[in-house]
């Protein structure tokens, strides 16, 4: 029986499981990670475990924050826990070598003058270089995971907190050594004050080459994405310089990191209502393949709708009904995205279609399982079918009304591997057809069989879940 993997469709991957890339760089960070961590627990004794305590309380909201930025879209898993990783681990061992390995080089120029040096001009660039290495990786490894500048912001901002939660351990168990007032002025400055910093200053970078990625031509892909990594420089090496001028100094430099804080937020609020319209767009192409709903299109217009759709789901049909209408809702988002890179030539035509294949696959073994195997998401022959339970998630006038051709049950069941949806014999052009529906009538294979013990969604202790 062929078994359809809800994760491995959504990561655009053949199985689930982490590239052997993502091991390596885990793996190393980690190490890396945890000889900073034995250092400085080393050289701070008890004041390490106040240091943090201190470092916990700012990473754990701004973390959060940042995963609610990525609840339309959401990346591989993998992907977050490798920046991450990455910024707390690597970026910070080889941060600390290369400012060192500067500073000494410039000692005989700056002379007393080093620490402001290095801080203003060797810092921003160390540490600007190391933390973009993680969303340079992704950009260079897993393009197809930057669709849109939140993804760039999501990505570059999260290899940033991983970054600062060990900075900050760093500087506290150093203020600590001064006395309970300085460890108190600098968790209010780096804690509460500022703890958006970092993520603003490598976010430059993340946005640079999420606009790198939609663009063909190839000194824009390479360009884009230095001036990216150069603005990030220079708004860490203006904030480390306002901290040389004082308080008064300190006052320009955080509001000048709050003005750019707030610029970047607008701009993911458009570009998350540009997501949600895109969504809806090319949703709507599907309309005719009874793959989608017209209350659909609703429903998948507001995180609000989507959650009471999961709710719905949940209520209607158990935590497998959840599950279907959780990857259900992924798997539109995906299909957006898919035609995205294609419109932009980012992905070959055969790529596209093996990708779609599996998308709509998904969805339409998704939709039988929150809805049941009396309303089929295949095209068939008109007849007139009961209306499906009442949805919560604010459908149009008319919800679920029966369109002119309503679909039945064909009698042999369907199974994806075996009969797998025949794309259009005519070639794809993406920039005439950015969703090309099929030419000809759709001519569906036989839906899929009513759920049983091997389907995607009925646990079952001898097959995996497939949930998401």
């Amino acid at each position: 029986m062929s078994f359809i993997d809800p994760k491995a469709i959504l990561a655009g991957q053949t199985h689930r499981g982490m590239p052997t890339g993502a091991i390596v760089a885990i793996t190393a960070s980690s190490v890396c990670l945890g000889a900073f961590l034995a250092l400085f627990l080393l050289v701070g004794g008890s004041s390490f475990f106040v240091a943090a305590m201190l470092s916990m309380i700012t990473l754990v909201p701004m973390m959060a924050g940042v995963l609610a930025l990525d609840r339309v879209e959401p990346g591989p898993r993998f992907l977050l826990v490798t920046t991450f990783l990455w910024g707390a681990g690597a970026s910070i061992a080889l941060s600390i070598i290369f400012e060192i390995a500067g500073a000494a080089a410039l000692t005989p120029r700056a002379g007393n003058n080093i620490d402001t040096v290095t801080a203003v001009l060797v810092a921003p660039v160390v540490e600007e270089s190391m933390k973009g290495l993680a969303v340079f990786g992704v950009f260079w490894f897993r393009r197809d995971a930057i669709n849109s500048i939140t993804d760039g912001v999501v990505y570059a901002a999260t290899a940033a907190l991983g970054f600062a939660a060990a900075e900050n351990i760093e500087y506290y168990i150093g203020s600590a050594a001064e006395g309970a007032t300085s460890l108190a002025g600098v968790f209010i400055i780096r804690g509460v004050l500022a703890p958006f910093c970092h993520p603003v200053f490598t976010s430059m970078t993340g946005i640079a080459l999420a606009f790198a990625a939609r663009r063909r031509v190839l000194p824009v892909r390479i360009l884009l994405p230095l001036a990216g990594l150069a603005g990030a420089m220079i708004l860490h090496a203006t904030w480390n310089a306002s901290a040389t001028y004082g308080l008064a100094g300190l006052s320009v430099g955080f509001l000048i990191e709050l003005a750019v804080l707030i610029i970047v937020l607008v701009a993911l609020r458009t570009d998350r209502k540009r997501t949600v319209a895109r969504i809806q767009a090319c949703a709507a192409q599907y309309v005719p393949t009874g793959l989608v709903a017209t209350a659909d299109l609703t429903m998948l217009s507001s995180l609000k709708a989507r959650r009471q759709a999961r709710e719905w789901a949940r209520s209607t049909r158990g935590k497998p009904g959840f599950d279907a209408m959780r990857d259900y809702q992924l798997a539109c988002t995906k299909l957006t995205t898919l035609h995205d890179r294609a419109a932009n030539a980012a992905i070959s035509p055969q790529d596209f279609e093996t990708r779609r294949a599996a998308l709509l696959a998904l969805m339409r073994v998704a939709r039988q399982a929150f809805l049941g195997t009396t309303y089929m998401a295949v095209p068939m022959m008109a007849v007139h079918a009961p209306l499906p339970p009442q949805q919560p998630w604010g459908a149009p006038p008319q919800p679920w009304s029966v369109p002119p051709q309503t679909w039945a049950s064909p009698p042999q069941p369907w199974i994806p591997s075996q009969q797998p949806w025949v794309p259009s014999p005519q070639p794809w052009v993406p920039a005439q057809q950015p969703w090309p529906p099929p030419p000809q009538p759709w001519t569906p294979p036989p839906p899929p069989a009513p759920l049983t013990g091997n389907s995607a969604y009925v646990e079952d202790s001898t097959q995996p879940t497939g949930s998401a």
